[in-house]
């Protein structure tokens, strides 16, 4: 697996969104008190691989007194439909603070909705990925594995084992341990 191409990578393979990057300039600031739970924000930031800042979706964590990397939303691919790369951060980002806040939000996995790959949020890993916990949707033909093996690279703070667990083919992703072990934002 040639991980150390995952920032370039899913930009090329997806033209959704791609992960891990650099956050210096903030479009979304968290409330003046930061929040006693993990939140999500929408973040403004720079896209090294283009020079141009882009919206992302980070967590504040807690714990860790942080903000986590998820996602970055480059991809014009959706915008003939009117979801723009800020709109989609949008709208992910509340979707990831909903599933959260209830409890259903502990693994990432893929399936399909549509005919769309999508990544979306499992209470358990006995579930099934479809339209009811979608997140995000990617583009026809995309690699969800690659895109759920990027966020292994995030959760593992790329320097740390492997953390993930399969169920045949499906792949699932611990949000805590992202959470936990994500290059920090800040």
């Amino acid at each position: 697996m040639q991980r150390n191409l995952f920032i370039l990578g899913l930009a090329a393979l997806t033209s959704t969104a791609y992960f891990a990057v650099s956050l210096p300039a903030v479009s979304q600031n968290p409330p003046a008190s930061q929040p006693n739970k993990v939140t999500f924000f929408c973040r403004e930031g720079l896209d090294k691989a283009s020079g141009k800042n882009i919206p992302f979706t980070v967590a504040w964590v807690p714990e860790r007194n942080k903000h986590v990397r998820f996602v970055g939303w480059k991809s014009d691919f959706f915008e003939k439909n009117g979801w723009t790369p800020q709109k989609r951060c949008q709208e992910v980002t509340e979707r990831f603070n909903k599933m959260y806040e209830n409890g259903r939000l502990n693994y990432l996995a893929s399936g399909s909705d549509k005919g769309y790959p999508i990544i979306c949020g499992l209470l358990n890993k006995e579930d099934n990925c479809n339209a009811d916990n979608l997140l995000f949707t990617l583009k026809y033909g995309s690699q969800t594995k690659v895109v759920l093996e990027q966020l292994i690279d995030i959760a593992e703070g790329k320097a740390r084992n492997i953390i993930y667990q399969n169920s045949g083919q499906q792949i699932h992703v611990s949000v805590r341990d992202i959470l936990n072990n994500a290059t920090v934002a800040d």
